[in-house]
């Protein structure tokens, strides 16, 4: 059996934490936006170097049948189950100390941040803010006996004059009832941001495994991303006195052939019945922007099988591209 050892993130073990996936990954890893104090596990070979890593987050706000679960998050291994099980199993006695009966993973404390494994199937192309794994991880979880609670997928569709059918029913649909859609307006950052914020606490709430963030932290959080869209890359829509009721954004697929793909990333409404629809023109408003401006194929990414979202993205020619899971055990 490995020995796992224990390690608390700082400044002096950041280098430790983070060398598993720069190796892993190389030029592909994105710095993690882990917190200083998080616990984290590793188990390493004679030589010292890194062959397995998993973190112990905690959040109350998470809540899985009726119970705070402790979450495993921050993993990452090499092929071989007997690490796998010595780095979970670290993490899963520490959340057991800490007085919780199961843990869920992998997440790293919110879904707000990196959570869920990709499965091994092939898109066309990886792209931004999905997960980022090695093939193996999901048999590695599921050999250590975690549970399937949730099921994600990601399904492309080829861009043509017919991708947005909806988009003109829709507009003048919205627009009888007072409510329109407009681009992205970068030189009004902030004000796009907290639009966007504000639509995105109440329309996500009953997402599942759903914690509030707060303004400061999605600013934080949001503010990198956001602050590279172009005007086609989110679009808002509003009521008549500007109070904003959804978005979607978007972004070109940087690991795709430059103007190939687009990532329709999030769709979020507001559950009201004078938003019922919008958010087919918010898709499809998009979806035309990627086609005018010359991409070839779309994703709508990351959707929850029983979410209405999944819904929104229903197209003539979609397909399922890749799909992603997330774990529970009972400890």
């Amino acid at each position: 059996m490995k020995n796992a050892e224990c390690h608390t993130l700082s400044h002096e073990t950041r280098g430790l934490f983070e060398e598993l996936p720069r190796r892993l990954y190389g030029t592909r890893y994105d710095l993690e936006r882990a917190p200083d104090g998080l616990p984290f596990f590793i188990v390493r070979d004679a030589s010292g170097a890194v062959l397995a890593r998993a973190a112990v987050w905690t959040n109350p706000d998470v809540r899985y049948l009726g119970e705070t679960p402790g979450l495993i998050g921050s993993f990452e291994c090499i092929d071989d189950v007997e690490c796998a099980a010595a780095v979970l199993g670290a993490c899963e006695a520490r959340i057991r100390a800490d007085g919780y009966e199961r843990v869920v993973g992998p997440m790293n404390g919110t879904t707000w941040a990196p959570y869920r494994l990709a499965l091994p199937e092939g898109a066309p192309c990886r792209f931004p803010l999905e997960p980022r794994n090695q093939a193996y991880y999901c048999a590695l979880w599921e050999s250590l006996g975690y549970r399937i609670i949730a099921n994600y997928t990601s399904s492309c569709f080829p861009l043509g004059p017919d991708s947005f059918p909806r988009l003109e029913k829709a507009k003048r649909i919205m627009s009888a009832r007072g409510i329109t859609a407009s681009d992205f307006r970068p030189d009004r950052l902030d004000d796009e941001l907290n639009a966007i914020f504000d639509v995105s606490v109440v329309s996500f709430r009953n997402n599942y495994l759903y914690a509030p963030i707060t303004r400061d932290e999605f600013f934080a959080q949001y503010r990198p991303i956001v602050s590279r869209l172009r005007p086609h890359d989110a679009v808002i829509g509003r009521r008549a006195d500007g109070t904003p009721v959804g978005f979607v954004f978007g972004f070109p697929n940087p690991y795709a052939p430059a103007g190939t793909e687009y990532v329709l990333k999030t769709i979020a409404v507001l559950p009201y019945s004078d938003c019922r629809g919008l958010g087919g023109l918010l898709v499809d408003w998009m979806t035309k922007s990627a086609y005018e401006d010359g991409f070839k194929l779309a994703y709508h990414a990351l959707m929850h099988e029983d979410n209405i979202s999944s819904n929104m993205g229903n197209h003539a020619h979609a397909h399922v591209c890749r799909r992603y899971r997330l774990y529970e055990k009972d400890l």
